[in-house]
């Protein structure tokens, strides 16, 4: 980072000092343009007078922004929240813990479920006891105040701990012991590195270098030296009104390969986001030619180059006239073109690891299950099946599709058909369609 960022941070006021707080140890490079709210209505407001004049927008907590979208719709600059986690909550449980509060029997706002027995885990606390309601997307307006009150009343509860100040104000008119969660300087410049990562990756990615290599099979004819020739200069002149139609230039480099240059904001309009192929159509005459590309990007020609060769290895394995693309070196998609729907979806973007995080498995899986949805949105998945899918071993898929659901990306639907004298395992539907936006 060589140039100053200007980050819109949109805050509850009354997290103003620890916020000033956790931004005295920011990177010195980042300029903050800070509003501060007195009701999480006003959130969207605030957003809309950042907008034209910052590069990115965090907002303190994941209710103001999904206010703004709510209000908004998407914003024209990278935008995201401060996540409330582990190491949160952590110090909320010792905060309570040092008033003598019964860590087994509270009740947790916001708070993924997952989340929860995880820092149990780590701290010996039976999580039975504890009774949360997690904030999912589309959720924002629930009465979480309600879900404490009712649980303190019937006597599971002995406290509650919240990360909402609405929900805090309630709860104490009610009488209700609670206890309010704020983020960590941690946490906040976590999310700072986060968004800022976020930023630079919507800025420089366009810039990038993509390197195309084209493998063109000749088919083996009897013909004539004249006829040989006259079907080479047709077959280099569909060429070059390919190239042209894709604005590159082609290069012969022998031996039925070619190469051009493009960036990847351009090879990624002309590929509609990567979900059809730059054909080289060729005309009748060529029918019984083959065409095999491999893309490769990178911010070097060398890394684009390499990612081009790993990406052509392929295509030529596919056999079929297909286009393969290798990102950055380390995440190969396709075949692209007729019938293929795929996208990018890359394990080192931001919104994978974020929505991992929040869900409570590796970005890794994260990814391979959403490839896996690509190809089928409205296939049912047993945890050994997943497991295939994930490269792991059942008892990880079992986990990663509690997860999901605990989150609301997953959904029981019924058994298998047990084999012999197995037993019949549970299926479930995954669907990730309100996180699209997450996928780039």
């Amino acid at each position: 980072m060589t140039n100053e960022i200007r980050i819109g941070i949109v805050c509850n006021a009354d997290f103003r000092d620890r916020l000033d707080a956790a931004l005295a140890d920011a990177d010195p490079r980042l300029q903050f343009e800070v509003r501060c709210y007195a009701h999480q209505e006003e959130a969207s407001g605030y957003a809309a007078e950042l907008e034209p004049i910052v590069d990115a927008i965090l907002f303190s907590g994941p209710v103001p922004y999904y206010i703004s979208l709510e209000e908004r719709g998407a914003l024209s600059v990278p935008a995201d929240f401060v996540v409330y986690d582990e190491v949160s909550l952590l110090k909320a449980f010792f905060d309570l813990a040092s008033r003598n509060t019964d860590l087994s029997t509270i009740s947790v706002d916001t708070i993924s479920t997952a989340t929860v027995r995880d820092v149990c885990g780590e701290i010996g606390i039976d999580p039975s006891g504890i009774r949360t309601m997690p904030l999912v997307e589309g959720g924002i307006h629930d009465d979480f105040a309600s879900f404490h009150i009712e649980n303190y009343r019937s006597g599971r509860t002995t406290h509650a701990l919240t990360c909402r100040s609405v929900v805090k104000a309630k709860l104490d008119e009610a009488g209700i012991p609670c206890h309010f969660m704020f983020w960590t300087k941690h946490t906040i410049l976590k999310a700072l590195d986060l968004l800022v990562s976020r930023y630079i990756q919507a800025r420089y990615r366009g810039s990038q270098i993509a390197v195309g290599l084209l493998r063109v099979g000749i088919p083996s004819v009897n013909a004539s030296i004249a006829e040989t020739r006259r079907m080479a200069l047709e077959m280099e002149s569909q060429l070059l009104e390919s190239a042209d139609r894709l604005g590159v230039h082609l290069v012969d480099i022998g031996n039925g390969l070619h190469l051009f240059y493009s960036t990847y904001g351009a090879l990624k309009t002309q590929t509609q986001d990567f979900t059809t192929a730059p054909y080289f159509q060729s005309s009748p005459q060529l029918g019984n030619y083959s065409f095999q590309m491999g893309i490769g990007t990178g911010p070097s020609a060398a890394i684009a180059e390499e990612g081009a060769r790993k990406a052509l290895y392929r295509a030529e394995l596919d056999q079929n006239d297909s286009v393969f693309v290798v990102f950055d070196n380390d995440r190969l998609i396709g075949p692209l073109g007729a019938g293929s729907s795929s996208r990018i979806i890359r394990v080192a973007d931001v919104e994978i690891t974020r929505l991992a995080d929040r869900i409570g498995i590796t970005s890794a899986n994260l990814a391979r299950i959403l490839e896996a949805l690509e190809t089928d949105r409205n296939a049912n998945y047993s945890a050994i099946e997943l497991a295939r899918i994930l490269d792991t071993t059942s008892r990880t898929a079992r986990r990663v599709l509690a997860r999901l659901a605990e989150a609301g990306f997953a959904r029981s639907v019924g058994e298998s058909v047990a084999v012999g004298q197995g037993r019949p395992a549970t299926l479930y539907r995954i669907d990730m369609s309100s996180r699209d936006g997450a996928v780039q």
